[in-house]
């Protein structure tokens, strides 16, 4: 169903992967990120320019809910006309996170299919490689969630896999700085761990740091971009129920990071890094632009 965003993302990351990141998967992550956030900075800068004028208009906007504070159709359609007149739209900031589900999708896809995305094989020589490892792999339903192991299996059978598929691709090492293995899925249950504790224990550091950062970038951006006071969130209950589902989706992070291959809660971390980092920068070149006005 993603195929017609996994493909093209999935032809990036092997470009990536094999020309500006040097076959280390962690740093091809990091730079497909940084292209994601470039390509929604247009976007980006819009919700936050949309949220400094928040906070310009904020004092007319109290004086409309002192007006009108016994007649809220009255409220609600005057406050509607002030954002029309300074171009404001109240909404603008869902747009950049809306987007973003898709490409996680993607993501979560090219990372749990990498031989097909990144490696660029089809689907019959996929095939092939899950049934020399486990035969019964290739005659189940599902095959394709095996592809991660599979990919493995060969990392170390480099003349194997070239001459299964022709050498129309390669395998892909997903581990990152010798520690983590972006393709294994994180647990919790540490007592399961048994001989694996050192493939596991690291990652548990995935969807803690995930959570984290997402938890750090929602504070650091109210906190820069102070427009919606208690008191708004009382007046607007739409404004309001979405700040509520801002504030649980760090904890969806947290158990989606649980369940499906670490890659895709390191790719949660930097771009949540990276969102901070833009948040702050941006602030400071609006305050800039607002200082060179005055």
């Amino acid at each position: 169903m993603m195929d017609f965003i996994a493909k093209p993302f999935g032809a990036l990351m092997e470009f990536i992967y094999n020309n500006l990141a040097f076959h280390n998967y962690g740093v091809a992550i990091i730079i497909f990120t940084l292209f994601v956030k470039i390509v929604l900075l247009p976007l980006t800068v819009k919700q936050q320019r949309s949220m400094e004028r928040q906070q310009m208009i904020q004092p007319e906007l109290e004086a409309l809910q002192n007006k009108y504070k016994d007649d809220r159709k009255k409220l609600q359609e005057e406050q509607m006309n002030l954002y029309t007149k300074y171009n404001i739209s109240p909404m603008s900031g869902c747009l950049p996170m809306l987007l973003q589900f898709p490409i996680i999708l993607a993501i979560y896809q090219i990372i749990r299919r990498p031989l097909t995305y990144i490696a660029g094989l089809s689907s019959g020589d996929v095939k092939e490689l899950i049934g020399k490892v486990n035969e019964t792999w290739a005659n189940g339903r599902g095959w394709s969630g095996y592809e991660i192991q599979a990919n493995k299996h060969f990392i170390d059978q480099a003349a194997s896999f070239a001459d299964l598929t022709g050498q129309s691709g390669q395998w892909i090492n997903m581990k990152f700085l010798k520690i983590f293995d972006l393709g294994e899925t994180p647990k919790w249950k540490v007592w399961e761990y048994g001989d694996q504790w050192k493939v596991y224990l690291p990652l548990l550091l995935i969807p803690i740091l995930a959570v984290a950062t997402s938890y750090l970038q929602m504070f650091i951006s109210n906190r820069l971009n102070n427009a919606n006071k208690k008191k708004d969130d009382k007046e607007q209950p739409a404004l309001a129920g979405m700040n509520g589902m801002l504030k649980i989706l760090p904890l969806m992070t947290l158990f989606i990071a649980f369940v499906v291959p670490a890659g895709l809660g390191f790719y949660w971390i930097v771009s949540n890094i990276f969102g901070i980092l833009q948040t702050i920068l941006l602030k400071k070149l609006f305050n800039i632009k607002k200082e060179g006005s005055a």
